[in-house]
């Protein structure tokens, strides 16, 4: 089957850094991906692990501020994409504000938004088939152990094209953020957030329809923030 709309590289160290390299050759709907990436990155510049197993891509969407929280937004699309392949996933499913997809409380996949005019800049990383205890990744979960022994894994072209198609769904659109709301992992849970030299602790109230997390300060003051990193208990 043809792809026109697929980069695929042999390695490279990043698809994120190699698409913010050559962003002016490309166009909106594309996608840059390896199966050996070498230096992957998470938010704040944090290595990201990718063993065999991980499936690695970024994806190229126009940048607009009509997109709210685009990592909340990839999120929700990152979740359409895995229920619609199999429907039974779905159950599974949470957002863990602002860009991790959960399943049994265990990380599934990580997104990382980078803006390069005019576009934005979709990294995902999904755990698919990775052995998550021999790479000593006890907060990890695979995608081939939330399925029944008789399902097969969605191929990475599979997993790939569906991701694609719902991500410029939501983008034309401009859905997920509300949706996170019903999703949201930290719902409920007793939370640090930290920004730089400042922490806010409290407990989660819920992702806003701007893509923001409510936060309940100690002190009663529900509090709305637009990044930070979240440390939580299990």
């Amino acid at each position: 089957m043809d792809f026109p709309w697929l980069v695929w590289l042999e390695t490279c160290e990043s698809t994120n850094t190699w698409a913010l390299h050559h962003a002016d050759r490309l166009y909106g709907g594309q996608v840059i991906y390896t199966q050996a990436q070498t230096r992957g990155r998470g938010q704040y510049n944090r290595p990201w692990q990718s063993p065999q197993g991980v499936l690695t891509a970024s994806f190229i969407l126009p940048d607009s501020p009509a997109i709210v929280a685009p990592s909340v937004q990839a999120g929700i699309a990152v979740m359409r994409a895995l229920s619609g392949l199999r429907p039974a996933l779905d159950r599974h499913l949470q957002l863990k504000w602002p860009n991790d997809v959960m399943a049994q409380g265990k990380k599934l996949a990580g997104i990382l938004c980078e803006r390069c005019s005019p576009w934005l800049v979709v990294g995902v990383g999904l755990n698919r088939c990775v052995d998550v205890e021999a790479m000593g990744l006890p907060q990890a979960m695979s995608l081939h152990q939330l399925l029944d022994p008789w399902e097969a894994v969605p191929t990475d072209l599979d997993l790939l094209a569906t991701i694609r198609a719902e991500l410029l769904w939501c983008w034309q659109r401009s859905q997920g953020a509300g949706v996170a709301a019903q999703r949201d992992f930290l719902r409920g849970r007793s939370l640090t957030l930290v920004q730089g030299e400042q922490r806010w602790q409290g407990i989660g109230v819920g992702i806003s329809d701007r893509g923001t997390l409510q936060l309940r300060l100690t002190n009663g003051e529900v509090r709305e923030f637009s990044s930070g990193h979240v440390i939580y208990s299990p």
